[in-house]
């Protein structure tokens, strides 16, 4: 899946900036509890030329913390990394480039079954597809 790829980088970025625990999915609080979740989007095409199609994809970062304050700055740190990579000598993956970048404000999402606080932001991903 071609988010996948994008997602990937989106870790990759978390991961450079000391941000640890980013799962595909969320786990279970007997596992992590307290991790960074990143969810993957669908590619929203819009525009198609001849060798290649351009579109964003949103990928969601979701940050869970025992501690809703914890939640809110870990949150915020993280969307100000991303904000501020150097995406250039990363931003290709396959037959993905990322040509944009934006990201919504942290905002309180939920608080979860097992009583962990939730906070989330979107990085929105301009893209080019190689076809």
């Amino acid at each position: 899946m071609i988010c996948l790829q994008l997602s990937f980088l989106i870790v990759k970025a978390l991961m450079a900036g000391d941000f640890a625990s980013c799962f595909a999915s969320v786990p279970s609080a007997d596992i992590e509890p307290e991790p960074i979740v990143v969810r993957e989007g669908k590619f929203e095409r819009a525009a198609r030329m001849e060798a290649e199609e351009r579109g964003t994809v949103a990928v969601s970062v979701l940050v869970v913390r025992e501690v809703e304050a914890s939640a809110e700055a870990c949150a915020q740190a993280c969307e100000r990394w991303i904000r501020t990579y150097g995406w250039e000598p990363v931003a290709e993956n396959g037959s993905w480039r990322i040509v944009g970048m934006d990201t919504t404000a942290p905002a309180f999402k939920e608080t979860d079954g097992s009583g962990r606080h939730v906070w989330a932001f979107d990085v929105i991903l301009t893209v080019v597809r190689s076809i």
